[in-house]
């Protein structure tokens, strides 16, 4: 019966480029050196200890393991750090080890961000859609798209338990741009349809926040809502250039004047805080030291952050964050502002209080 190789054509290149296997000779194929020489290695030599988390005769001693000790060490040090201050993992094991992948730089140019889709293989209509320089001050990420499977997923759920139950058709009514009524402030964000969810015949405030990295939030959820009806409408003219699948709406929310001032509001004009803040919650960090109190606000209102976060996640420092970083609407000289509301208290009492719906 004829010999099987134990190693396919890819394994061979694979494992000779990084040097743990030798060219076969004859019938037999030598272990790389490399190997052998780190077999010798103890734990004094790779920098390893006895207490450093890490048992090194339960693994076999290769260059690419000492790098994941190393890995798994410093995640070590962070857990213990964070047990002993009794606070919640701020960094998981996860984004510890994605930490230490090489990345790439990116400009925030078109013909970068086309690259980079390219790699992950994204088609050539969804790259023109998502990069559209129409659009250039509200480019967002693609997760977006995916969330029209998961509808597919609800409504195939739904008829399979033939509860006859039902949503409320959402019926769109019409109101004047910049609609102000007495006592009441009026707010407005743009949304797929995909997104939206009714709870007791209301739109369910939950199915509207938005999930970290955002301007205010490195981590957890936000309810962003913006005063200004073209910024909205800017928003859902690039949903619906994105996603041909879910039409894009616009969701209307009044709230009393007399609640919002009783929160109280926090204004956070653009200047150095701004950028310090926006600088570390778009690379999806805690807020820490001065900015910590950002977390508690229940109400902040400031101007809006235009840039993909990779782009300013990718700036060495707070400093570089300038005022290109920051949204414009033609036409208007000054910065349009977002309300960003915080704290799950806050946001069921926004469900109690404010009034919301879709309007056109």
């Amino acid at each position: 019966m004829a010999a099987k190789p134990i190693f396919t054509a890819s394994d061979d290149v694979f494992l000779m480029q990084r040097n743990l296997l030798k060219p076969a000779l004859h019938r037999r194929r030598l272990v790389s050196s490399s190997i052998s020489q780190s077999v010798s290695l103890s734990s004094s030599d790779s920098g390893l200890s006895e207490d450093s988390g890490v048992d090194t005769k339960d693994f076999t001693m290769i260059p690419e393991f000492l790098e994941t000790a190393e890995i798994w060490n410093k995640w070590k040090v962070i857990q213990e750090t964070e047990q002993e201050q009794g606070t919640i993992f701020e960094v998981d094991f996860l984004q510890q080890a994605l930490g230490h992948i090489p990345r790439q730089n990116f400009e925030d140019s078109s013909s970068d961000w086309e690259e980079y889709m390219r790699g992950w293989g994204i088609s050539e209509e969804l790259i023109d859609a998502i990069i559209d320089v129409e659009f250039t001050d509200v480019t967002d990420t693609i997760e977006i798209r995916y969330l029209s499977l998961e509808r597919i997923k609800r409504e195939s759920d739904q008829r399979t338990r033939n509860n006859h139950t039902f949503n409320p058709s959402i019926a769109s009514i019409g109101v004047p741009r910049y609609s102000r009524v007495p006592g009441l402030q009026t707010l407005f964000k743009a949304i797929s349809t995909d997104r939206l969810r009714y709870k007791d015949g209301k739109i369910h405030v939950g199915s509207l926040v938005s999930e970290a990295a955002t301007d205010f939030r490195g981590y957890g959820a936000a309810l962003c809502f913006t005063p200004d009806y073209k910024v909205a409408d800017r928003y859902r003219r690039y949903i619906r250039r994105r996603i041909n699948t879910s039409p894009p709406l616009i969701i209307q929310l009044a709230l009393p004047n007399a609640w919002i001032e009783g929160l109280p509001p926090r204004a956070v004009e653009f200047g150095d805080l701004w950028k310090k803040v926006v600088h570390t919650c778009r690379q999806g960090y805690n807020m820490t030291g001065e900015m910590k109190f950002i977390h508690n606000l229940p109400l902040i209102i400031a101007p809006i952050a235009h840039s993909p976060n990779k782009a300013i996640a990718r700036l060495d420092t707070w400093q570089e964050v300038s005022i290109q970083h920051v949204m414009k609407i033609e036409g208007q000289e000054t910065l349009p502002v977002q309300y960003v509301f915080q704290g799950d208290d806050n946001l069921e009492e926004i469900g109690q209080v404010g009034e919301l719906k879709v309007v056109t």
